[in-house]
């Protein structure tokens, strides 16, 4: 079931503090047994070559052999974000993950976890050239479920990765590109996903939001008080 919700005053709480205060969330479980509000898209790698997305059993699922194989949420963009998936492998060699900040098929971020390698991988691409960052996770196994969670700060870059509800590290994505299309992402043997979730700020626009540290949940820009937020409210509007 595809779901978008606005969030008005909930505070959701994260490693490094309160953000956001007002928040959008969109979140499919694939129950429904169909992909709408997704493309369905190819190997990063070699794009002619088209992923075999389909929904079985209320899960997504792609089985090709191809690298790097995507599927965006649909004609939606997307900075600061808090992104979330159930990811299984196929043994044995399947990866995947989130895609965040797609651009086009030579700029973006995603994080994956690769059990048949043994470690968590987040991977900054910019014109064509990728940066890779592999966090070392020996246990990991295919055919087995895994709650993988992505904290992206488009200000700085930070990257915030958990695992099973577990943190594990914080990478910086050495990218420029840091808003584009979400998603998910996977390669080699292929896997499933399922309980896909996206939650984003919503745009500041009442100085409302600025009340009960509402503030401090802003990046972009970002306040030093409650005083300036009103400030910038009032002088945008």
């Amino acid at each position: 079931m595809k779901k978008l919700v606005i969030l008005a005053g909930i505070i959701l709480v994260f490693r490094l503090g309160v953000t956001p205060a007002y928040a959008g969330t969109f979140s499919d479980n694939f129950y429904d047994g169909n992909t709408d509000g997704w493309w369905l898209g190819y190997s990063l790698a070699n794009p002619v070559n088209n992923g075999n997305w389909r929904v079985e059993s209320g899960e997504l699922v792609q089985d090709t052999g191809f690298d790097g194989v995507i599927a965006l949420l649909d004609g939606a963009i997307f900075s600061d974000q808090f992104v979330e998936t159930d990811v299984k492998l196929n043994g044995p060699s399947g990866g995947g993950g989130v895609i965040l900040w797609f651009n086009d098929n030579n700029n973006w971020t995603h994080v994956i976890i690769y059990p048949a390698a043994g470690y968590v991988e987040a991977s900054a691409h910019v014109n064509g050239l990728s940066d890779d960052f592999r966090y070392p996770f020996t246990s990991l196994a295919n055919d087995t479920w895994y709650d993988l969670r992505v904290v992206a700060n488009s200000t700085t870059g930070d990257l915030d990765i958990y695992l099973d509800g577990n943190y594990l590290f914080t990478r910086t994505a050495p990218t420029p590109n840091r808003s584009g299309q979400s998603g998910v992402i996977n390669g080699n043997a292929g896997g499933f996903f399922d309980n896909f979730s996206l939650t984003f700020p919503a745009p500041l626009t009442d100085k409302d939001q600025c009340k009960k540290d509402g503030w401090k949940s802003f990046t972009n820009p970002l306040f030093k008080n409650q005083g300036r937020c009103v400030s910038f409210v009032e002088q945008n509007k």
